[in-house]
């Protein structure tokens, strides 16, 4: 069976086409996910995407709470995007959670880290228990003696959500 040359470039043009668009739509999304892993990995560990010391030096803090609670607070990711949060696991609730979170924080701002924090308790699947909030305002007020230890873990733990 013979085909016309009209018929075979009609076929040849279809499937051409077909095998570009295939081509061009992989490439994109492969595109796409190479540039959205190449983000999550300049955020990871504290990225916040200024190329400047201060920057660094608060990363360099973050990793040093991340570090500090670690051994209490098993820490599986954290990222520094205006805002740090550490996600963790071996939560004990709360209350038991403050103090370390609390200290640690405290620490970290007494050498000059300047952001909010969201430390994050994942439960076992990996989905998020609860959120508290750390505001530089009440670790100074906490270090600067105008705040008690009681009244500092209090405020935390009203910042649950």
């Amino acid at each position: 069976m013979q085909r016309s040359d009209s018929r075979i470039a009609r076929h040849v043009s279809r499937r051409t086409v077909l095998a570009a668009a295939t081509a061009v739509g992989v490439g994109t999304v492969a595109g796409c996910l190479d540039e959205t892993d190449e983000a999550e990995e300049e955020n990871r560990g504290g990225d916040d995407g200024n190329e400047n010391g201060d920057d660094e030096e608060m990363r360099a803090l973050a990793a040093e709470m991340v570090e500090a609670i670690d051994d209490d607070l098993s820490v599986t990711d954290w990222e520094l995007n205006g805002m740090f949060v550490p996600e963790y696991v071996d939560s004990r609730g709360v209350e038991d959670d403050v103090p370390i979170l609390g200290d640690a924080y405290a620490e970290i701002v007494d050498q000059g880290f300047d952001r909010r924090a969201m430390p994050t308790a994942l439960d076992d699947d990996g989905d998020v228990e609860f959120m508290v909030f750390l505001e530089t305002e009440w670790a100074n007020a906490f270090l600067d003696g105008d705040w008690s230890e009681e009244e500092y873990y209090a405020e935390i733990e009203d910042s649950e959500h």
